[in-house]
């Protein structure tokens, strides 16, 4: 049961993660504020809750199940059986953090257009909560990290840890700028976004680019799209505070 509920949720991981894909540019090309702006985003966020949940849980199987999910056909030893899970389990920890960190990213996005400026209805337990968790989740993974010396994992849970902080700094700090939800929404999305193309590059292009990147190489696969979202997001955040008049 448990293997087939984790093959359904790879298919609409898949699925929903390409829409996403090709979805993500329609809402940034389209004039803010407008409906196919409003339109295209609501398809983007959509696919990219459903990317995020069938990630959860996807992983979530894995953590109770690693050798029955993953290789359950394969007539294993004791001791590679247990160190399949402990390798499977290490895995599937840091892509559950990464899916949280695209719900979050996803759900924050929305809240912070619904509430604008209006900062205390973002002070609920479900919504700190969930950044929270990220914060801790980032601070486990970053120990298995260091210990393990696996630096995919420091980075990403440096990431996460700083995401978690940064949001919280935002929904309880004394003031916030005229409009400047405008950019809290713009960063969160074009978070989500960059987590869609990492996906991509690491699942689907590793295979198309095993000719060019191999071995070490292939954690610039995972770094690459945040690195070139970062750069977009300074660009447009700056963008926007002059188009809207953001102090």
């Amino acid at each position: 049961m448990f293997q087939l509920i984790h093959q359904l949720a790879f298919y609409v991981h898949v699925m929903a993660g390409s829409l996403a894909m090709v979805v993500f540019w329609l809402p940034m090309l389209a004039k803010k504020g407008s409906a196919k702006h409003v339109k295209y985003g609501r398809y983007f966020v959509n696919g990219m809750y459903a990317v995020s949940v069938s990630g959860l849980i996807m992983t979530i199987l894995v953590l109770i199940d690693p050798v029955g999910i993953r290789e359950p056909a394969r007539n294993l030893s004791f001791e590679a059986a247990t160190n399949l899970a402990h390798q499977n389990r290490l895995f599937a920890g840091f892509l559950l953090m990464l899916s949280i960190l695209v719900f979050n990213s996803v759900r924050h996005s929305i809240m912070v257009l619904r509430v604008k400026s209006e900062r205390i209805l973002l002070r609920t337990p479900l919504h700190v909560g969930l950044f929270v968790l990220l914060g801790l989740v980032g601070l486990i993974m970053g120990y298995v990290g260091t210990i393990q010396g696996v630096v995919l994992f420091q980075i990403f849970a440096g990431l996460c840890i700083v995401n978690s902080i940064a949001t919280i700094h935002y929904i309880f700090k004394a003031e916030v700028k005229k409009r400047e939800w405008i950019i809290a929404h713009l960063g969160s999305i074009l978070g989500a976004g960059i987590g869609a193309y990492t996906a991509f590059f690491v699942f689907g292009g590793s295979r198309l680019f095993s000719q060019l990147v191999s071995g070490s190489g292939q954690v610039l696969l995972w770094v690459l799209p945040g690195v070139v979202g970062t750069i977009a997001s300074i660009y447009l955040a700056k963008k926007y505070r002059r188009q809207y008049r953001v102090a």
